[in-house]
């Protein structure tokens, strides 16, 4: 800005030396003009008319006069645009500053953000770097144990492999013989095929191919359905809790009045018989009145025979005892029953066909003599109970003699140490 009013003052200056001589001149008069031209150095005498002078000075007066206006007018532009000029500048600074702090704050910010992400990023390498150790010392862990599970399953000695085989060939053998459950015997089998596999000893071949024989023995075996039996039995367990018995109880709700016997009951007095029913149409009242007094004891004989026919029933019993049980006996015999068809039932699982055929025998006798044979539940009872005697539980199952022979005979043989087989 300093530059740029160093021009300004020394045009102010000409500016006041040309107004100064403009003022001088336009001051001269004909009579001075004479003088200040002499005064002046080099200025020449006049030739002319005083007139004339006169005239050129007024009409110079006019120019300067004009030329002073523009200048002025140039002058006062020239401030305008320097003020202009100098007020955009500080503008312009003063928002290149208010910028300039801006961009300072961002650029704090950043470097703020940038350590605070390098601080992260270092923490993170480090958990990544112990991860990645863990991860190695899992992996070193996993070949370990890979490598001492291959060494105990293909590296175990003869006589170990033995061991396992036959203990898992005895397991299959108990579970024929005291539980007669030929399905977990196949699985203990199977299991002792798939060890010989995986081991691939050429010395246990003999042994795989009585394995193999033995389940397949197994497999052809026809067992008994027992879901389809044990359904069976709580069927009829079921209907010996509703049969009637011969004594009516409270122990069987479930006992309709179309199970239980229906007294007899006597015959009405027919109209042959009634005296009313042989008078004409046309009889007296005397007559009328007889005939009703002769048929009241018919007529009373036959409602009292009806009336007492539901306390007499007739019906034959084998067993006069079964006509004595109280409503406790009853109830007793029911549960007696029932327990007999659980102990049948643990019979089927154990494989005894004696205990099986013998309690079902003593449940159909028990229903033949103390129930009540002409409803529909006993005699569904006593249907059912004769289908599941004639079932044979007796089961001819195989065993596994022959894998138990071949492990004996390896065990006769005798095993090579790691030593010889290498």
């Amino acid at each position: 800005m300093m530059r740029s009013s160093r021009p300004l003052l020394r045009l102010e200056s000409k500016f006041w030396h040309f107004t100064e001589y403009n003022r001088v001149m336009t001051d001269q008069t004909p009579d001075t003009a004479p003088a200040v031209n002499s005064a002046v150095p080099g200025a020449a005498s006049p030739t002319k008319p005083a007139s004339a002078p006169v005239k050129k000075s007024s009409r110079g007066a006019g120019l300067l006069g004009a030329a002073l206006i523009i200048v002025l007018l140039v002058a006062v532009g020239l401030g305008w645009a320097l003020w202009l000029q100098r007020k955009q500048a500080d503008a312009a600074g003063r928002e290149i500053a208010t910028r300039l702090a801006t961009l300072e704050d961002a650029v704090a910010q950043g470097r703020k953000d940038a350590r605070e992400a390098l601080t992260l990023i270092q923490g993170q390498s480090g958990q990544v770097r112990s991860l990645e150790a863990q991860a190695q010392e899992a992996k070193t862990r996993y070949n370990d144990l890979q490598q001492a599970w291959e060494t105990f399953s293909g590296g175990a000695t003869d006589e170990i492999l033995a061991n396992d085989v036959e203990r898992l060939l005895v397991l299959a053998n108990q579970q024929l013989r005291l539980a007669g459950n030929v399905n977990n015997a196949i699985v203990a089998l199977e299991t002792a095929q798939t060890r010989l596999a995986q081991a691939a000893r050429p010395l246990f071949a003999g042994l795989q191919q009585s394995i193999n024989g033995d389940i397949d023995r197994l497999r052809a075996v026809a067992t008994v359905d027992i879901p389809a039996q044990t359904a069976r039995i709580d069927r009829l367990a079921g209907l010996i809790s509703k049969a009637p018995l011969l004594v009516p109880d409270a122990a069987a709700p479930g006992a309709s009045s179309d199970t239980q016997p229906k007294p007899a009951t006597a015959p009405i007095q027919s109209q042959a018989d009634d005296p009313r029913h042989q008078l004409p149409a046309d009889a007296a009242w005397w007559e009328r009145w007889r005939a009703e007094i002769a048929s009241w004891p018919g007529r009373a004989g036959s409602t009292l025979t009806h009336e007492l026919g539901d306390l007499i029933s007739v019906q034959r019993v084998d067993q006069p005892a079964a006509l004595l049980l109280s409503s406790e006996q009853a109830e007793q015999v029911r549960g007696a029953l029932r327990q007999r068809l659980m102990t049948a039932q643990l019979a089927m699982l154990m494989r005894q066909p004696e205990v099986w055929k013998n309690e079902l025998a003593n449940v159909e006798n028990v229903l033949s003599i103390y129930y009540d044979g002409r409803a529909v539940d006993t005699q569904s009872a006593l249907r059912l109970t004769h289908e599941l005697q004639n079932i044979d539980i007796a089961v001819r199952l195989p065993d596994v003699g022959d894998s138990l022979a071949s492990v004996a005979a390896l065990r006769a043989a005798g095993f090579d140490s790691p030593a010889k087989q290498d």
